[in-house]
C-alpha cells in the first residue's frame, strides 16, 4: 500500500510518497491558486497513475483556509449573539500595532454588522442561566437573515457560553430543524474559553470557511472514492498534528498555516535523529519565510495567532512570517531605494524565468544571473528556464539604478538576506535566545540556497538541509502525530482542593478525547496524553502555560502547583514573583497518537545512494567578482563526504548555496551540515 503526503502551497504543490516497495518518491507542479484542488488532482494523477488504487493514507496540508481569509474569499456568514454585544466583531480590541500611529485602521471583520444579530438569552459568569433563550426570537430572526442575506453558515457565540453550552446547543438544534443545510458552528464547540472577542473572531472565521472547507474536502474524498477507495484522507492542523479529513469539515480554523507547521514537524523529527535540540527552522518557498524557534526538541506552540489581523484562539505552532521568497520582487521605492519584497510573482506568472509573462525581476531571476541556479538542473531538469528573459528584467531595473545587472542581483540576494534575518531575530533575540547557540534548519524551495547567508550574518555555525528540502513542508506531513488539542476555561483557585478538582476536569477531557478519536476510528488505547494549564497570579490579565504531572499533582495539590508556576513565571520575566494567590484559567489536554518512527526512517534512508560523487568544475558570480565553484548532484554524495565552499549542490527539488568560507558535510539520513570552515580546523 501506498502512503503519501501533499502539501499546497503558494507557487509549487509537493507530492512526497513511500511506493509498495516502501522507496522513497517525488514530485512536484505548479500550485493552481484558483482552485487548489485542481493541482492535487493532476499531481495524484501525475504521480501514481495506475498506481492510484493501491493509495491508502493521503495526508493533506494547504493554504485553502488561510487564502480564503487573507483573500476575503470565504462565505457569506452570518453572528448570532448574547443582545447587547452585536458589535463585538467590530470593536475588536483596542490594541494598536503601532503606539505611536496617529490614525489606526483595525482590520474588517469577516462578518458586517448587517448579518450580526442579538437575541435575548443571558448566562452569568458562572454559566448559570439568568435569561432563557428567547426561541421564538431566534428562529424570527434567523429566518429573515437568511430571506435577506442569503447567508451561507451561522456562527454562534452567547456571552459565558463556556461555562455551559445549554443556549448554544439548543439554537444549533432549532435552526438545523428549520434549515438543514445551513453550517451552523458553536464557540463551545471550536473555542469553549474566556475572552469574549478572540472566542467569536474564532468562531465566525470557523464559519466563514466552513462551506468552503467543506466543499474542498468533499470535493478530494470523492475523488479518492472513484479513483482510490481504500484511502482515508488526513489533514494538517496548524497545532503540528494531522486528523482525519471528517474531524476538519467543520474547524477549517485550525488548516491555517498548516503547510509552515508541517515542515516545522519534520525538521524537529530530522533534528532529533542528528542530535540537534535547540533549532531555529527556516521555510522558504516563493512568497515568504517561515520561521520557527525549537528549544530542547520541543517547537514553541502560541495559543493565539492572527491572520490578517484577526485573532484565531487556536493552539498552533509559533512561527513568524517574512514577505521574502524566490518570488519576490525587486523595485524601486519614491525615494529611489532598491526594495525587495512583500510583493511576489506568485504561481503566475512567477519569475520572468519561466516564460510565463513575468517581466519585473525576482531572488530567483537573480539566483540564475548569478548562476546560482543552473536553467538546465532546475527541479532536475523537468522545468525549462529562460535565462535570457531574466537577464532582460534585471537589466531594465538595473538601468534605472545605474548599476549592472550582475551588482543589482547580487543586490537583490543581499536584501532578501537581511529581511530574513530580520525574521530570524524576531524568533530569537527578541525573545530571549542567543541564534548562535542555534543551528539553523533550512529547507524550502529557497531556504538551502539563503540559509548560508542568512546564518553567516548571525553568526550562526551551524546549517542544517534536510533530506527532499523542496518537499520538506509535504515530508513532515508523513512524520507527523494523529493529534488534537483540547482547551476548556474553568477559573479555580490554586487551593486545597485543586487537586481533586483538576483530576475531575482532565478525566472528563480525556473522555471526549477518547470518543472523539474512537468515531475516528481508532482506538483509545493507542491515545498519549499531555497535559497543561494556563494559570496567572490573580489580577493578572495573562497566563502561562504550565505543563504539568498529573500524577504528582493528585498526590501534592496546591503545594506542586505553586512551586511549579513560580519557577515557570522565574524564567519567564525573571526576578521575584508576585505573591502566593494563584488561578488556573484554563485547562489544556493534548491527545495524539504517535507515527511510527520508522516512518522518518524509511524516509532519509538512502538519501545518497551512490559511492561515486557527480561533480563538475565552474564559476559564479560572488559578491562582485566571478569564483570557481563546484557543482554536485546531491543523490551521488556519501554518507560523510565533504564538500569546500564555492559550492553548489543540485538536486531535484532545491539548490543549496554553499559561499565561500564555508563547508557542506553529508550526515547520517543524507542531511547537509554547513559549517564555517574555522568551525573544523
Amino acid at each position: 500500500m501506498i502512503k503519501m503526503a501533499i502539501e499546497v502551497g503558494g507557487t509549487f504543490t509537493d507530492l512526497i510518497w513511500l511506493d509498495e516497495a516502501n522507496e522513497v518518491r517525488t514530485h512536484k507542479l505548479p500550485s493552481t491558486p484558483g482552485d487548489p484542488s485542481i493541482g492535487v488532482i493532476k499531481g495524484l494523477t501525475e504521480a501514481l497513475g495506475n498506481s492510484l488504487p493501491a493509495l491508502s493514507q493521503l495526508l493533506h496540508g494547504s493554504t485553502v483556509a488561510t487564502n480564503a481569509i487573507l483573500e476575503r474569499k470565504g462565505c457569506r456568514a452570518a453572528f448570532l449573539t448574547t443582545r447587547g454585544f452585536r458589535d463585538v466583531l467590530a470593536l475588536q480590541r483596542q490594541l494598536r500595532p503601532n503606539v505611536y500611529a496617529i490614525a489606526c485602521e483595525k482590520p474588517e471583520p469577516l462578518v458586517p454588522l448587517s448579518r450580526s444579530i442579538e437575541v435575548t438569552e443571558r448566562l452569568d459568569a458562572a454559566g448559570v442561566v439568568v435569561l432563557p433563550l428567547d426561541e421564538g426570537e431566534l428562529m424570527r430572526l434567523v429566518d429573515d437573515l437568511v430571506t435577506r442575506e442569503g447567508v451561507e453558515a451561522i456562527a454562534v457565540c452567547f456571552l459565558h457560553a463556556y461555562r455551559n453550552p445549554v443556549h448554544e446547543e439548543r439554537a444549533r438544534q432549532l435552526i438545523e430543524e428549520r434549515h438543514p443545510d445551513l453550517p451552523v458552528v458553536l464557540s463551545t464547540r471550536v473555542l469553549p474559553t474566556f475572552r469574549e472577542y478572540e472566542r467569536a473572531s474564532t468562531t465566525a472565521m470557523a464559519a466563514y470557511l466552513a462551506p468552503l472547507v467543506g466543499r474542498y474536502l468533499a470535493h478530494l474524498e470523492s475523488h479518492l472514492a472513484q479513483s482510490a477507495p481504500k484511502s482515508d484522507l488526513f489533514i494538517m492542523q496548524s497545532s503540528g498534528g494531522v486528523l482525519p479529513s471528517a474531524g476538519s469539515r467543520d474547524r477549517g480554523v485550525d488548516m491555517l498555516n498548516s503547510g509552515p507547521a508541517a515542515g516545522v514537524i519534520g525538521a524537529a523529527r530530522v533534528a532529533e535523529v542528528i542530535g540537534d535540540r535547540d533549532v531555529i527552522t527556516l521555510d522558504i518557498g516563493g512568497t515568504s519565510a517561515d520561521i520557527c524557534l525549537i528549544a530542547a526538541g520541543t517547537p514553541g506552540v502560541t495559543a493565539e495567532t492572527e491572520v490578517d489581523g484577526l485573532p484565531v484562539g487556536l493552539p498552533s505552532i509559533d512561527i513568524a512570517n517574512v514577505g521574502a521568497g524566490g518570488g519576490s520582487l525587486g523595485w524601486i521605492d519614491p525615494g529611489g531605494m532598491l526594495q525587495v519584497g512583500p510583493r511576489s510573482a506568485g504561481a503566475r506568472p512567477g519569475p520572468a524565468c519561466y516564460g510565463h509573462g513575468g517581466t519585473a525581476p525576482t531572488i530567483t531571476d537573480a539566483l540564475v544571473r548569478l548562476g546560482w541556479i543552473r536553467p538546465q538542473r532546475f527541479l532536475g531538469g523537468r522545468m525549462t528556464l529562460r535565462p535570457e528573459r531574466a537577464d532582460e528584467a534585471l537589466a531594465l531595473l538595473a538601468k534605472s539604478l545605474g548599476q549592472s545587472a550582475d551588482a543589482l542581483a547580487q543586490a537583490m540576494v543581499e536584501i532578501g538576506a537581511a529581511h530574513i534575518g530580520r525574521g530570524i531575530r524576531l524568533v530569537s533575540v527578541q525573545r530571549g535566545h542567543d541564534p548562535k547557540h542555534y543551528a539553523l534548519y533550512a529547507y524550502g524551495g529557497m531556504g538551502p540556497m539563503i540559509g548560508a547567508l542568512a546564518a553567516g550574518e548571525l553568526n550562526i555555525r551551524r546549517v542544517v538541509v534536510p533530506p527532499y528540502p523542496g518537499l520538506f513542508s509535504a515530508l513532515g506531513l508523513l512524520v507527523a502525530d494523529l493529534k488534537r488539542i483540547y482547551r476548556q476555561t474553568n477559573l479555580l483557585p490554586v487551593d486545597s482542593h485543586i487537586g481533586r478538582h483538576a483530576a475531575d476536569i482532565f478525566e472528563q477531557m480525556r473522555k471526549e478525547a477518547a470518543e472523539e478519536f474512537t468515531a475516528f476510528g481508532r482506538s483509545p488505547k493507542e491515545l498519549v496524553f499531555e497535559h497543561a494549564l494556563e494559570m496567572r497570579f490573580r489580577g493578572q490579565g495573562f497566563e502561562l502555560l504550565t505543563p504539568v504531572d498529573v500524577a504528582r499533582l493528585a498526590k501534592e495539590g496546591a503545594s506542586y502547583l505553586h512551586a511549579l508556576f513560580q519557577d515557570t513565571h522565574r524564567v519567564r520575566y525573571g526576578g521575584s514573583a508576585f505573591g502566593d494567590a494563584i488561578e488556573i484559567v484554563t485547562f489544556r489536554l493534548v491527545a495524539q497518537i504517535p507515527t511510527p518512527r520508522q516512518v522518518l526512517d524509511q524516509v532519509t534512508q538512502g538519501a545518497a545512494k551512490s559511492a561515486t560523487p557527480e561533480i563538475e568544475e565552474g564559476r559564479i558570480a560572488f559578491r562582485g567578482g566571478k569564483v570557481p565553484c563546484r557543482f554536485a548532484w546531491r543523490q551521488s554524495l556519501p554518507e560523510n563526504f565533504v564538500l569546500a565552499g564555492a559550492a553548489i549542490i543540485e538536486e531535484p527539488t532545491a539548490t543549496t548555496l554553499v559561499p565561500p568560507g564555508w563547508i557542506a558535510t553529508v550526515a547520517r539520513g543524507g542531511s547537509l551540515v554547513l559549517t564555517p570552515k574555522e568551525e573544523r580546523s
